[in-house]
């Protein structure tokens, strides 16, 4: 026979375990203090519940199947509470956080009153059905207890969330279907284990799933909904401070400050926020979906650095395209001076190459000749670009537009050192830009990023250099055919006039052969291994929960090694196939890594 602490031990805590496991890669302290928030008011608001049915004898327990009693309710069902937040939370966390929060604000205030309201009208008058049908003794008492419990606190979420809520609709459900499902056949078990009863004089002896009472039915449901609901409550209110930043300035902490904001950002209706800050980052967000390598690693991060390495690809990618799609030369010189223009103006007030702000704020921009000279595309990253600059030093983005300048004028290398300075310039200094962002969002002061030589940052322009290699490798074909451009060191050609006459002058990298173009990768893969391996200790200065993330970046990006040796002809633009990109994060995540974060 079972008792109610042995249905924890043999069916709740096993399936929590797994989902620990599957989700530590991705857990990071904002996850962790959302699940203990949410335990904490469960926690609190359930034991009303209890103790009102137990009081008046609609639930009872044995003594000899409890390990003791708190008040009313049973120690076991405190502990209850609390492993279903956390296996729900878990699994919800599983199903709902690949998508963009910004993606789930609704900006049309017709439609918000409409979502939002109609639900709240009738969950009061659930309510007050409730009221009336909670009558001690009454067949209803229990039913309508479960109403009258449940519905005010489900208009408080929803008055929040309920947008959010149903903009994330279709993984919010499947984050509420299973976990339902599998606590009712643990309830099934532990009533045919005789763990705990219901008074058929307060139930309505209805029961449903082969056995189990309709109100512990609808009481699972409800409460699986209620965490998922309020799971939604926390990620939507960080969604608006992260992605509205200048309005709501204050990171994740444990202060006054930071908790008041969240309330505030959850109460506060997103059709009453700029939808031009959303529309821009949705721009930045399809820009980022082109992008098979980096758009993979993109969802490894939690929601606040995604969203800042989302804004710094889509500028660094929409100021490269800017340069290499124009065909005339005099505009691509335009489009660069226009590009330094623009981080002259956003940088104007710092004080040295890594000076960085603590708080955001706004940069005025006067943009009228971007207006008239950018897209609606390129315009859009430019400004969601400028919202976050306050983050973030000027030396790297110049130093990028530097590398833009050498691209304009064909520049070639003669060796590994040359090439290693272009690198700098256009790989090593979006390493740097990403570790800007992973301080200030773990508010971490521990560093002093003066200049370049703090070592920190030294390894990260390291660990975007290893990787550009491989990006050389890669892009081999595209870059002669495309722009007639050659990043191989000279000296390392078999014959460098003919082989450049062939690359950049003539465009035509095929009729070197599959063979001599799989060797010149292969030097360039060669190159990046040892740079990875000179760069990869940087990891153990890194928050413990952002390692696995950054090594798993990298695995990718080394992936497409394999992808090109493996290739019977050398391809245009190696990809990684789906199951292998699993099969690397797999290994990385949940293997390589952890020897970073133990």
């Amino acid at each position: 026979m079972l008792t109610y602490m042995d249905i924890h031990l043999k069916y709740t805590l096993p399936v929590i375990g797994v989902l620990a496991l599957i989700t530590r890669p991705f857990l990071c302290r904002m996850e962790i203090t959302k699940i203990a928030f949410i335990s904490t008011v469960a926690l609190l608001y359930t034991t009303l519940h209890y103790n009102y049915p137990i009081l008046n004898g609609a639930r009872t327990y044995p003594p000899e199947k409890v390990s003791g009693v708190i008040g009313n309710i049973p120690v076991d069902e405190y502990i209850s509470v609390v492993l279903q937040v956390v296996l729900v939370s878990l699994w919800a966390y599983l199903c709902v956080r690949w998508k963009h929060q910004c993606l789930n604000f609704n900006h049309d205030k017709q439609s918000y009153q409409t979502i939002r309201w109609m639900p709240i009208l009738l969950l009061n008058v659930t309510t007050a059905i409730g009221y009336g049908l909670a009558v001690p003794g009454q067949q209803t008492f229990y039913l309508g207890s479960i109403m009258c419990w449940a519905s005010p606190v489900i208009m408080v979420m929803w008055y929040g969330a309920g947008n959010y809520f149903v903009k994330h609709l279709i993984p919010s459900s499947f984050a509420i279907a299973i976990p339902t499902l599998y606590l009712l056949l643990v309830n099934r078990i532990a009533l045919k284990e005789d763990v705990w009863h219901l008074n058929k004089t307060t139930s309505l002896n209805v029961s449903v799933a082969n056995g189990l009472p309709l109100e512990e039915a609808l009481f699972t449901f409800i409460t699986t909904v209620m965490i998922v609901l309020a799971g939604a409550c926390y990620d939507k209110a960080y969604g608006m401070i992260i992605t509205f930043s200048l309005i709501y300035p204050h990171q994740f902490s444990f202060s006054r400050s930071f908790i008041g904001q969240m309330f505030k950002a959850f109460a506060t209706s997103e059709y009453t926020m700029p939808s031009t800050v959303t529309d821009d980052l949705k721009y930045c967000i399809k820009l980022l979906d082109s992008s098979h390598s980096f758009g993979t690693s993109n969802y490894l991060f939690h929601t606040a650095i995604r969203l800042d390495l989302l804004i710094i690809y889509g500028f660094t990618r929409i100021t490269d395209n800017m340069v290499d799609d124009e065909s005339d030369f005099e505009n691509k010189k335009i489009k660069l001076k226009l590009c330094y223009k623009f981080i002259n103006e956003l940088f104007a007030d710092r004080k040295s190459d890594f000076d960085v702000k603590s708080n955001p704020q706004e940069i005025i921009i006067d943009w009228k000749e971007y207006e008239s000279e950018l897209t609606e595309e390129e315009l859009a990253i430019f400004r969601a670009f400028s919202r976050i600059a306050f983050l973030l030093p000027r030396k790297p983005f110049e130093e990028l537009f530097d590398g833009f300048q050498l691209d304009l004028s064909g520049t070639l290398y003669k060796n590994e050192n040359d090439l290693l300075v272009y690198f700098t310039l256009v790989a090593g200094s979006f390493g740097a830009m990403c570790v800007y962002i992973i301080m200030y969002r773990y508010n971490i002061d521990k560093y002093e990023f003066i200049e370049k030589d703090d070592y920190l940052i030294k390894k990260s322009y390291q660990i975007g250099n290893g990787l550009q290699f491989v990006n050389i490798a890669r892009d081999l074909v595209r870059d002669s055919e495309a722009w007639g451009r050659c990043y191989f060191p000279t000296e390392l050609l078999d014959d460098e006039k003919e082989d450049v006459k062939i690359l950049c002058q003539e465009k035509k990298p095929r009729s070197m052969g599959d063979k001599k173009l799989q060797r010149y990768a292969q030097m360039m893969m060669q190159l990046a291994d040892k740079h990875q391996l000179e760069s990869v200790d940087a990891l153990n200065r890194l928050p413990r929960e952002i390692r696995g993330p950054i090594l798993a970046s990298t695995e990718i990006y080394r992936g497409l090694m394999n992808a090109i040796q493996s290739s019977p002809t050398f391809p245009n633009k190696a990809k990684l196939t789906t199951y292998n990109k699993l099969m690397i994060l797999f290994k990385t995540l949940y293997i390589k890594s952890m020897q970073y974060v133990i």
